[in-house]
């Protein structure tokens, strides 16, 4: 089994940024989700490992790093983004959910060599559903992160939408999974970032030729039981870049890369063997 290197950083505003390396070197680095802890990419990781370094990092406001700064941006997503690729002298990136939506912007914007990502959140041509937001930033501001969760989930939620529940019901949902397990533990640090983040999502609404400039090789992945929207996402941004790799993956969520498949690991590997 591969040996985790764990370490922090400096970002270039003086916050700090933890940073999980498994395999030394130069490889990929690894942006994550809104509601995500970075633990859950580990199997994901170890799998891509013996064809690149992969090197996870919690993004701010989560896990070991510092919290968001006022100011928080994009820009400072890709500040970091870059203390993280000059530490690890990586140059690869990879993205999923939100972090996808960071690792396309720094395929516009830094100077990176390839690009992969897995059901980016970006929210083209006001595709995403951020009208939960107002309620969201109410019930973070309050500390009432498990409304919030349950405002998220309603939107986003494949089963929560299909299966809607009454406000007491998704609440004792919730509250259980928030309580009762390492990941839901984790939601109450997350949620202020994650209101911050969707709203960064809500006042932007590019068309998909905004990437249309994306000059470096990228594999663009989707989920075949993701929310549509990602599929929709994926499309457009392929649409307008000829030269990328577009594949939907069968049977595979959003959370897919928490435990991914062979199908997802195979187009990862292939993708960063040409880096090798």
């Amino acid at each position: 089994m591969t040996a985790i290197q764990i370490r922090s950083i400096r970002t270039a505003d003086g916050g700090s940024l933890r940073l999980y390396s498994y395999g030394s070197g130069p490889g990929a680095v690894l942006a994550g989700g809104s509601l995500t802890r970075t633990a859950v990419y580990a199997r994901f990781a170890r799998g891509l490992s013996a064809t690149l370094p992969i090197h996870l990092y919690d993004r701010r406001g989560r896990g070991g790093s510092g919290p968001q700064p006022a100011d928080y941006s994009m820009e400072t997503e890709l500040a970091d983004l870059q203390a993280v690729l000059d530490a690890t002298g990586s140059s690869v990136v990879l993205g999923h959910s939100f972090g996808g939506g960071i690792a396309l912007e720094a395929a516009l914007r830094l100077p990176v060599s390839r690009v992969a990502v897995y059901d980016p959140a970006v929210n083209v041509g006001g595709c995403l559903p951020t009208s939960m937001l107002p309620a969201l930033t109410a019930a973070a501001a309050r500390g009432d992160h498990v409304g919030a969760v349950v405002v998220f989930s309603r939107e986003i939620d494949p089963v929560m939408a299909r299966v809607p529940l009454p406000d007491p019901a998704a609440r004792a949902l919730v509250w259980s999974v928030a309580h009762l397990t390492r990941d839901g533990h984790a939601w109450r640090e997350m949620v202020p970032s994650l209101a911050h983040e969707l709203a960064l999502l809500d006042g932007s609404r590019e068309t998909a030729d905004r990437y249309a400039g994306i000059a470096v090789p990228l594999l663009l992945l989707a989920g075949a039981h993701s929310p549509g929207y990602f599929r929709t996402i994926a499309a457009g941004v392929a649409a307008a870049l000829p030269g990328s790799t577009s594949l939907v993956v069968p049977r595979a969520g959003h959370g897919a890369l928490h435990r991914p498949s062979e199908v997802i690991l195979s187009a990862f590997r292939r993708f960063l063997a040409q880096a090798a």
